[in-house]
Formats: C-alpha cells, structure tokens, sequence
C-alpha cells in the first residue's frame, strides 16, 4: 500500500513537501543490526515524561553516543530498526527523543493554523514570555537531559555525542549544531524550512552557524525543497559543502567530506517511514543509511 501525504495546505507549507510518505507503517520491521542489538523504551528527565529509545551494542560500546531526533511521527518501530543498527555498525550508544510526548501529527491534522501552533510548543529554546507556559516542550531542555542520562548511566560525555535527524529532527539537529551541542550530524529527507515557516528565523543564517561548528551531512529526496539540491545549485547545499568543521581525522576519505545527497527517486520520509516492501525504496533507504554510517564513522 502506497501512503502519501496529498493534502498539500498542511504538509508544504510548514514541514514535510507534498505527495510525501505518510504515517509509518504498523508492522513489525526485521531488526537491521548485525550482531541482534535491540534497545528498549524507558522514561528520563525532571518529569520523568520523556519517553527514550536506547539501543546500545552487544559488545564493544565505545564512551560515544548519538542522540536521534525523530520526524513529526515520533518513536515508531522502524525508527527502533534504525537505531539498532546504526548502535551495532558503529559501536555506540543510541538514544532516540520522543519530544513530542506521544503525539504526532496526525493529531494535529485539522488545520495548517493547528499543526503550526502545535510545532511552536516545541521550540528549541524557552522564550522569556514562555515561562508561564507548562506545555511548552523546548527542544534544548531535552536533549540536556539526553546527555544528563548519558552521563549518569554509561559515563558518556556531551562533547562525545553526534545527533541524527529525521524531517523536523533536522531542524531540531540543526539548531543545536548552531549551538555546538553536537559533535557532529546526519539528516534525512530535512524540513529547515520549519525555521522560516514556523519561527520566522532565517534557514541560512543557522545553517551556515550549524556547518561552520559541526560537519553535516543530509540525504535529500526527489521532492525536497531545491535549497537542499546540489544539482540545483541549492543556498544550503553549498553552505553544507563549504563547512569550515575541521577534520583532524587526515585519511583522505572524501566520502566523509560535509555535503548533500540527492536520492532523486525518492520522496520525502523514504528512510524513516518509506514501505520498503518496495524493492527501489528499501535499497535506496538502505543507501542512505550506510552513508550516514561512514560519515558518523570518520567523524565521531
């Protein structure tokens, strides 16, 4: 069954584009790690109400981490999928951040206004006349409290960290890359057009801040915005590609080199929410996969 989102009044004007994939699949994915890895669900910070994925490798984890920030469907099976592989292949502990607190975007589907008022209670950093407001789920305050359990339980230290990101995980990853939070980043299918659309900021402003503290690399479906597009000579494109991230890791490897990847083919969400009963989108989701796995490799 094909899912795509169509309704474009919500989708491409505030997130994902649209004709993009939809909500994932209920199905239980084959795990992808290789040794067996599977994490499992438990509940971090001051409230106890941030619901966490960890997957960790069976032997071997080295003192790293990444923390996962998810699209605008939250923690989902396949995700867990991802995650156990990415902590088997590169010897890491995983961390996924349900930021969202159980909801998606489906229950905020009525209206463009609602979805955008519902993104807005997840900015990346508390305003001051947001104080007041006990809804308000900043995105900074989570992801501090990622690295507080990371520390707490596997001795893990923030500046050991890489993020990756999905759709508004992207923008999410960005931000904090803007604020040398991580040490590094990958993103799939990215919406940093949730910058300008939702916050009224700038999307080359914290792109270019984000590149310069921390190599980046994003792989772009087919309908994601030109910006991202190497081939259309997109602004955040050659802003990604001329990162000033300085690699002390001299093995020549140009595949770690900070850049956009264009899945042309794809549409938006294949990696994270694709059908992968479809041969073209498994093996593309797949590809994507294994190059964030040599990028996080060169540079964690």
């Amino acid at each position: 069954v094909r899912r795509y989102e169509t309704i474009a009044g919500i989708m491409a004007t505030s997130c994902c584009p649209a004709n993009s994939w939809g909500a994932p699949l209920q199905v239980n994915h084959n795990n992808k790690s290789l040794d067996g890895t599977k994490g499992k669900l438990c509940n971090i910070g001051p409230s106890k109400d941030l619901e966490i994925y960890v997957s960790r490798p069976k032997e071997g984890a080295a003192q790293k981490a990444l923390c996962v920030l998810t699209d605008v469907y939250g923690l989902q099976s396949r995700l867990f999928a991802i995650c156990d592989k990415l902590a088997s292949e590169l010897k890491v502990t995983v961390v996924a951040l349900d930021t969202f607190r159980g909801e998606t975007k489906d229950d905020h589907f009525g209206s463009l206004q609602d979805f955008k008022e519902w993104l807005k209670y997840h900015p990346f950093e508390r305003g001051v006349s947001e104080d007041d407001k006990s809804a308000i789920y900043p995105v900074k305050e989570d992801i501090k409290s990622c690295f507080e359990f990371l520390l707490d339980t596997y001795n893990i230290s923030s500046s050991n960290v890489g993020a990756v990101g999905f759709c508004w995980g992207c923008w999410a990853m960005a931000k904090a890359c803007q604020m040398k939070l991580f040490h590094c980043g990958v993103g799939f299918h990215p919406s940093i057009r949730i910058e300008s659309d939702v916050f009224c900021g700038d999307q080359e402003a914290i792109m270019k801040e984000a590149a310069d503290n921390a190599p980046i690399l994003f792989c772009v479906a087919g309908n994601d915005l030109d910006n991202l597009k190497p081939s259309k000579d997109g602004t955040l494109a050659r802003i990604i590609a001329s990162s000033n991230a300085k690699d002390t890791n001299n093995d020549g490897d140009r595949g770690a080199a900070p850049r956009c990847v264009e899945f042309a083919d794809m549409i938006h969400g294949w990696v994270s929410r694709g059908d992968t009963s479809i041969k073209k989108v498994e093996k593309d989701a797949e590809a994507a996969l294994n190059l964030a796995v040599d990028f996080l490799r060169h540079w964690m």
